[in-house]
């Protein structure tokens, strides 16, 4: 066995630490943590290695699609996200600040349990996929703190990761390893994975908070104003006590935006989204200094050397329809079912665990081309915006449009391991 670096500081030699399990997971956010969950379901163990000690505060990923909540409450998630004060949300509303309402759709007679959304805040949903590991505690090994510094390898495959916890060497060894450290992915870089960028967008969100306005048109509701100006989104959050505002701007004057005092910010704000001007004071507006840029990113490869990317390692979409989280449980459900198969029945390679990526990457493509669409369908800005607003969102008032969009946005269009006939008997 070698044991090569991941480009940080070198820290090969004899561990203090061995540790051993059917699955190694490099870096513990929501898709390396769904992972664990996914393979626990069918008795498979995971060592789950996150760099960060504590929770992120992240402005963004509040938003649990109605497949991906099927998939936390098999996994035992959703009693945890329900008592962090999870909000459900049934649809959306499309508004101008001129023209007021322009139509909405909804999740209702979706098939399945659920037929809503639940928004929470992101660090909060960290802490209800770990709280869950509790009752898991044979299956996954949480090692918040550590640091991968090396991948052993055996031959041609991964069979681990090494690194440092809390000043001790570590060795964590399995039968593949899985990638689920971001966009920026080391271990993508080490196996020579490139990354296709087929757009650059020219804006960016600025990420806004204020007191959730008491209005029925927010009352387990999203809003998005539109208009010549671009998309201002408005997403209940925090029990309903609060309100997400990602707010549009041009990548180029985010230096201006962040500079603005919080007053001029306050004005700018409303004329957007007039309807929150009665909780929209100056000095409850948070988060004004935070930009969030916007990607569209695929990994040409998801399996090389027996290990597989998941998530933003895998793929990096526009947050306009909230698919980011939801296609990164869906990698991880998928996936689970393919190693349980592989474990179980073919043996572990990369011709075996292909069957992950055959499954996924189209339908994959087409949430990254149906999240780009709308991202440039609602976020394009212009006075011929407004002068065609109207008539842009007629198909609001189609019935089966609204059925279509819901479905998708949902994602009961994705096949999951059940649809493919991927599972094994657990």
């Amino acid at each position: 066995m070698r044991e090569l670096s991941l480009g940080n500081t070198d820290l090969q030699g004899n561990p203090d630490l061995r540790w051993d399990a059917d699955v190694v997971i490099v870096g513990g956010s929501v898709a390396g943590a769904a992972t664990a969950h996914a393979l626990a379901e069918y008795g498979l163990t995971s060592i789950l290695l996150e760099r960060a000690v504590e929770f992120p505060e992240l402005n963004r990923g509040d938003t649990i699609q109605p497949l991906s909540l099927g998939f936390l409450d098999r996994w035992g998630v959703l009693p945890e996200i329900e008592g962090l004060s999870g909000y459900p949300v049934s649809g959306s509303g499309f508004f101008h600040r001129k023209h007021g309402f322009l139509g909405s759709w909804d999740f209702e007679g979706l098939p399945g349990p659920f037929q809503h959304q639940i928004i929470l805040r992101h660090t909060n949903f960290h802490r209800a996929l770990y709280a869950a590991f509790a009752a898991k505690p044979d299956l996954v090994r949480v090692c918040r703190g550590a640091q991968a510094n090396t991948v052993l390898v055996d031959g041609d495959d991964v069979v681990g990761i090494g690194g440092s916890i809390a000043g001790q060497r570590f060795h964590a060894r399995g039968k593949l390893v899985v990638a689920a450290d971001g966009a920026q992915s080391k271990l993508a870089r080490f196996l020579g994975i490139e990354v296709e960028e087929p757009y650059l967008y020219e804006h960016e969100y600025l990420m806004l908070s204020c007191p959730r306005p008491r209005v029925p048109e927010l009352e387990h509701r999203s809003m998005r104003y539109v208009g010549k100006d671009g998309l201002t989104m408005l997403i209940p959050l925090d029990g309903g006590e609060q309100v997400r505002i990602p707010f549009q701007i041009e990548s180029a004057d985010a230096g201006h935006w962040r500079s603005l005092p919080p007053e001029k910010l306050r004005d700018r704000l409303l004329e957007r989204a007039p309807i929150l001007e009665p909780v929209a004071t100056p000095d409850v507006i948070t988060d004004g200094t935070h930009s969030y840029r916007i990607h569209l990113r695929h990994a040409k490869s998801y399996v090389r050397h027996r290990v597989c990317l998941v998530g933003d390692a895998a793929h990096v979409v526009p947050p306009t329809v909230g698919q980011g989280m939801n296609m990164a449980m869906l990698d991880a459900e998928v996936l689970a079912a393919v190693v349980k198969r592989c474990v179980d029945v073919e043996g572990v390679s990369d011709a075996s665990l292909g069957r992950y990526e055959q499954a996924r990457r189209p339908v994959n493509v087409a949430a990254l081309a149906a999240s780009h669409e709308q991202t440039l369908r609602q976020a394009a800005t212009g006075p011929e915006i407004d002068e065609h607003c109207v008539a842009d969102h007629a198909w609001l008032a189609d019935p089966d449009r609204r059925r279509e969009i819901a479905l998708r946005v949902a994602g009961m269009l994705n096949p999951t391991s059940r649809d493919l006939d991927f599972e094994v008997a657990s």
